[in-house]
């Protein structure tokens, strides 16, 4: 089987959007996972046939994932352009705590001893 794929080091909560030119399967796999996909083991994946491109998928735990778009069958190969990318999160406060946006005046204190 023929297949483009691309490897991302990736953490939980980051997303990979994978682009195509032409309705195909596409899967996201664990490294452990895409080394018995490349054997032709049965293996884990996320995903299966998409229509329109691109997919995006969220990554489930932190490692070494691989974006998988098939160029058809082993006797029915497609012709076919694609292209996977790293999207993380974008953080939403600093500090993980809710921000507020108000702002209240701070009261002038004066310590000189008269």
């Amino acid at each position: 089987m023929k297949f483009l794929h691309k490897p991302f080091k990736a953490q939980a909560g980051d997303s990979i959007r994978i682009e195509f030119s032409k309705p195909t399967r596409v899967i996201l796999l664990h490294s452990r996972q895409f080394e018995k996909y490349k054997k032709g083991l049965t293996y884990q994946y996320r995903g299966g046939d998409a229509e329109n491109s691109p997919v995006e998928f969220t990554v489930p735990f932190d490692g070494v994932w691989h974006a998988v778009i098939e160029k058809g069958t082993y006797k029915n190969p497609i012709e076919l352009t694609g292209n996977a990318e790293l999207i993380k999160p974008k953080p939403t406060t600093l500090n993980g705590a809710e921000q507020n946006e108000t702002h209240t005046p701070v009261e002038e204190y004066d310590d000189t001893l008269e």
